[in-house]
């Protein structure tokens, strides 16, 4: 297998879709100002182009008067060194589930809350509001705006039947077709990795990493780069999060997801309130009303299956009818658990 980087990011993937809006820089963001009073205010959120709709910010600038501030992150580790350049000059940035407790709260760049003091925590998935990695005797670490599903994408012109299971990837006919990336340098990859760890075990899971590594016919660095390039028709089968390649076939892409019968691995991702913040009750607001029923089912009719609650429709499965993988996001997100992973997948795969 060989391996690449892919030259765009999903930034740029969304926005060519046509998926995300207009956004500001980050030193128009941090010129931002309170407009002040009890109704109406700003704040500014560092965040992924595909956490936000503008539809969505109007809404709640007509109705509140909240007008969030946003400039894009193309990473959690772009993100996580913005936050520690500027710190209190943001109120609340998004991060994926591993980031927030590992490099945000480990700095002590943001401010644990108590989840239940707002109001539509309560309609949130219950393990949503229970995420124990997020837990701490001095609140919640963050507020959980969706999950993301890592699925298998394949282009059903060159694929049938659909490939429904991760044993079926190993299959020889599949040789020289599937993209997948890399778990030293991907937080998708290594989230992988550490669920085929726990669906497996340790032992069985190289034997079943040995086997796939026969039909991979690249290696991303990125861990969105395998979704776009089944997307956009490179590979056959791409395996990324799904809410990407939901947008794309949306779009019109000729590609189909699906969520493994033999096991679903998947993360939560969410928005933490920054330490020394100057308009943290504004952000709070906006997070009261952005995953409110009305608000999600509209980021649901592009993203998918990837929201927080139950009570709104989505396209093809909810995250209560997949079979999800029991991964313990304590024991994968321990800095020597996950050296020990990579240091040995390196050393089997790295070319």
């Amino acid at each position: 297998m060989t391996v690449l980087d892919q030259a765009y990011t999903r930034r740029r993937f969304l926005q060519l879709s046509g998926a995300v809006g207009a956004t500001v820089g980050l030193g128009g963001v941090l010129s931002a100002c309170n407009l002040g009073g009890t109704q109406g205010g700003t704040f500014n959120w560092l965040t992924w182009g595909d956490h936000y709709i503008d539809s969505q910010l109007k809404k709640i600038e007509e109705s509140d008067k909240i007008i969030a501030n946003i400039s894009e992150l193309a990473g959690n580790a772009e993100g996580f060194a913005k936050l520690k350049e500027v710190k209190g000059q943001l109120d609340m940035i998004s991060g994926d589930a591993l980031w927030v407790p590992n490099a945000y709260n480990k700095e002590g760049l943001i401010e644990p809350f108590d989840i239940n003091d707002l109001k539509v925590a309560s309609q949130l998935y219950p393990f949503a509001r229970e995420f124990k990695i997020w837990t701490t005797p001095e609140g919640y670490l963050g507020y959980p705006f969706g999950w993301s599903p890592i699925s298998i994408y394949y282009n059903p012109k060159y694929v049938d039947p659909a490939p429904d299971s991760w044993a079926v990837l190993l299959d020889p006919k599949y040789k020289g077709h599937i993209v997948m990336s890399n778990p030293s340098t991907s937080g998708t990859a290594y989230l992988l990795l550490a669920s085929h760890a726990a669906r497996l075990g340790v032992d069985k899971m190289w034997p079943y990493y040995d086997a796939i590594d026969k039909n991979l016919s690249q290696v991303t660095k990125s861990g969105g780069a395998p979704g776009r390039m089944a997307a956009s028709g490179e590979t056959p089968i791409g395996i990324a999060l799904a809410y990407e390649v939901e947008v794309a076939k949306k779009q019109g892409a000729a590609i189909d997801v699906i969520y493994p019968n033999d096991g679903v691995a998947w993360t939560f991702e969410g928005n933490a309130l920054v330490k020394g913040a100057k308009n943290p009750q504004n952000a709070k607001r906006f997070l009261d009303w952005a995953v409110s029923k009305s608000a999600m089912a509209s980021y649901a009719s592009w993203r998918g299956a990837g929201i927080a609650r139950g009570d709104v429709a989505v396209a093809g499965q909810k995250i209560s009818e997949m079979n999800l993988i029991n991964i313990d996001f304590v024991k994968a997100g321990d800095p020597a658990y996950k050296d020990r992973l990579v240091k040995r997948w390196l050393e089997k795969f790295s070319k």
